[in-house]
C-alpha cells in the first residue's frame, strides 16, 4: 500500500505474518463540483455585504498561510471578482502566519496564485513585529488581545480558512484565523497557556480535538469576535482528497458551527479497535511538512495503539523541528518535567513537545522522516529513514504480533 510521505507516496509490503486492519472513513462522496459549491458561498457572502459596506470601503480578506490548506487558488480569483464588480471596494490580503515565521515571496505567490498576487496588495502577518500590532482589549480569561493594526484598519473583514480537528483548540478555522492567525505573540502565548492544567502540570483534560463546549483555549479565543465586530467569514471543507465539498458564508462562530457535523461526518473515525503494532502516516504536505505539524497526527495515531505497543510513523518533516522553540524542552527529560516547567513559565509550543513526550513515553514510536537522527532521538522517539528499516527495529514486535492497524491518514482521520 501507499503511504503519503510529503509531496510523494512511500510503497509498503506489511508482513504477512499479521493480519491488517485499515482504519479509513468511507463516506460516499456526491457533491457538486468545488467550482460551484465556491460560487454559491461567495453570491451568499456578497448578498450580506452589500448593505454593509459603501463604495470604496476598505475591505481586509484574512487567509490562511501555506501549512493550512483550503482550496485558495480556486476561492480567491473568484471572490476578489465578485468583490470588484459588486462592492468596488479597496481590497487588501492579510496571511495569517500566528505565530509561525514569515515567508518568502515565492511561497505567498504559490499560496495566493500569481493572478491575485499581481492585482491585490498582499501582506504578511508578523506576530513579533511590535509595530504591526494594536491592542484592542482582554478577554474574561486575562488574554491581552493584540492584533495586526490592519484589523482596526479596515472598514469590514472576511477571513477565508478551512475547518478540521485541532487537537488542543478542538476545531481549526473559525475565530482561529484572528486569534491565533492575525494575533501577536504574547496574545498567543497567553491564549495556548491553558492548555496546561497548572495544578497537576499535564495537558488540560477539555483541551481536546472535538470540544469547543467546555475547551478553555477555545472559549478564550472565540471571545475575539466581541472585540472585532465587523467580521464576516467564507468557511469551507475539503475532502480527504482536498476536494471543497463545502462552503458556507457568515458570522464567524454561527458558520463554523453550521460546518462542524459535517466535518464529523468526513473525519471523525467511531472505532474500538486498538493495535500492539500502528503503521500511520501524517498524511503528506502540508500535514507534515515539520515535527510541529505532523505530532497532530502522531496524537491521533497513539489513540489506537495500546499503551506500551509500537507505532511506525512516516511524516517528512522537509521544513525540520518547525520553530526554534520547541527541542530545547525535551532537555528536560520526561514529560513530568515538562509539565511542571509549562505550568510556571509557558512558551508557545512547549504544549506540543509536551504533548509528543507524553505519546513516546507510552508508545514504542519508529519515526521515518527527513529530521536528523539526534534530534528524533531527543523526543524520546526511535529515528528512521526507511519501511525496511523500520520493521527490523520493530522485528521481535512483529513476530510476537498477531493483528495490527494501519492508519495512512492521520492528521485528519480523527479516532474517537
Amino acid at each position: 500500500m501507499k503511504i503519503p510521505y510529503g509531496k510523494t507516496f512511500i510503497d509498503i509490503d506489511l508482513p504477512e505474518t499479521m493480519e491488517w486492519q485499515v482504519l479509513e472513513k468511507n463516506v460516499p462522496f456526491s457533491f457538486p463540483s468545488p467550482t460551484l459549491i465556491v460560487q454559491q458561498a461567495i453570491a451568499d457572502l456578497a448578498r450580506q455585504l452589500k448593505n454593509r459596506l459603501s463604495p470604496g470601503a476598505k475591505l481586509l480578506l484574512i487567509v490562511p498561510d501555506h501549512t493550512r490548506q483550503c482550496g485558495l487558488p480556486l476561492i480567491l480569483p473568484l471572490l476578489i471578482e465578485t468583490l470588484n464588480s459588486q462592492l468596488a471596494a479597496e481590497i487588501e490580503i492579510l496571511i495569517a502566519n500566528g505565530s509561525h515565521v514569515v515567508q518568502p515571496e515565492s511561497v505567498i505567490r504559490d499560496l495566493v496564485t500569481q493572478e491575485v498576487f499581481d492585482a491585490v496588495p498582499v501582506f504578511q502577518h508578523d506576530a513579533r513585529d511590535a509595530s504591526q500590532l494594536v491592542h484592542l482589549g482582554q478577554t474574561s480569561y486575562g488574554t491581552e488581545i493584540w492584533l495586526n493594526k490592519k484589523v482596526k484598519e479596515a472598514d469590514f473583514i472576511i477571513t477565508v480558512g478551512g475547518i478540521l480537528f485541532h487537537y488542543f483548540a478542538g476545531f481549526g478555522g473559525g475565530p482561529k484565523m484572528l486569534l491565533p492567525g492575525v494575533a501577536g505573540y504574547e496574545t498567543i502565548r497567553q491564549n495556548h497557556s491553558l492548555t496546561i492544567d497548572k495544578e497537576n502540570g499535564c495537558f488540560h483534560p477539555d483541551s481536546r480535538e472535538g470540544n469547543i463546549t467546555t475547551n478553555p483555549v477555545y472559549l478564550d479565543l472565540a471571545q475575539v469576535m466581541d472585540i472585532v465586530p465587523n467580521v464576516l467569514s467564507l468557511q469551507v471543507l475539503l475532502s480527504p482528497s482536498q476536494q471543497i465539498v463545502h462552503a458556507m458564508a457568515g458570522p464567524i462562530l454561527a458558520t463554523q458551527k453550521n460546518l462542524l457535523p459535517h466535518v464529523k461526518k468526513l473525519y471523525a473515525l467511531e472505532t474500538a479497535a486498538s493495535g500492539e503494532i500502528v503503521v500511520a502516516g501524517a498524511g503528506g504536505f502540508p500535514a507534515d511538512v515539520n515535527l510541529i505539524q505532523a505530532h497532530k497526527a502522531i496524537r491521533h495515531a497513539c489513540a489506537v495503539t495500546r499503551p506500551g505497543g509500537t507505532l511506525i510513523f512516516f511524516a517528512q518533516c522537509a521544513d525540520g523541528v518547525g520553530s526554534q522553540t520547541f527541542m530545547p524542552y525535551f532537555d528536560l527529560g520526561s514529560a513530568k518535567n515538562i509539565g511542571e516547567e509549562l505550568a510556571k513559565n509557558f512558551r508557545i509550543n512547549g504544549q506540543t513537545a509536551l504533548s509528543l513526550r507524553e505519546k513516546a513515553e507510552a508508545v514504542h514510536i519508529i519515526f521515518i522522516s527527513d529530521i536528523a537522527p539526534d534530534l528524533v532521538r531527543q523526543t524520546g522517539m526511535t529515528p528512521c529513514r526507511s519501511w525496511e528499516e523500520a520493521t527490523q527495529i520493530a522485528a521481535a514486535e512483529i513476530r510476537k504480533c498477531k493483528m495490527g492497524i494501519v492508519l495512512a491518514n492521520a492528521s485528519t482521520t480523527v479516532p474517537m
